[in-house]
């Protein structure tokens, strides 16, 4: 990690905490393909509540135009069309990925109204392992 990086992440102060999650908790993004529209449940790295990241298989293209995401603990889902902006998707250097496939995309979540807020806050303190520094 180079000197600006670090000092950037120091002194960088984000407006929500970002919490590690337990294994099995998952997006799911919907978005468009020539033959209609796909799902896709990927694995969740990290949420706060302003948003979240993941790491995902496939092309940047494939989700450039996705709609909405789902999250999910196991098989339950647990908060249903939260809108997004990517804000983050870079390619996984090869030496952690040996496919050349796999992509960490970062989002922050649209606008949510008071009790959806709320139902966000109780699906990170029941699914999240710690917080992420």
């Amino acid at each position: 990690m180079d000197m600006m990086r670090l000092l950037r992440r120091l002194f960088r102060l984000r407006k929500h905490p970002r919490f590690y999650v337990r294994n099995g908790t998952f997006v799911v993004i919907s978005y468009r393909t020539p033959i209609g529209k796909e799902m896709k449940k990927i694995q969740l790295l990290d949420i706060s509540e302003g948003g979240c990241s993941f790491v995902y298989n496939g092309t940047r293209e494939e989700l450039e135009e996705a709609g909405f995401l789902s999250l999910m603990a196991g098989d339950d889902p647990q908060f249903d069309s939260v809108d997004f902006v990517t804000v983050s998707d870079i390619s996984i250097p090869e030496k952690y990925n040996s496919s050349g496939w796999l992509r960490r995309r970062g989002v922050n979540f649209k606008w949510l109204g008071m009790f959806d807020r709320k139902r966000l806050q109780e699906f990170i303190e029941q699914n999240s392992i710690g917080r992420k520094l």
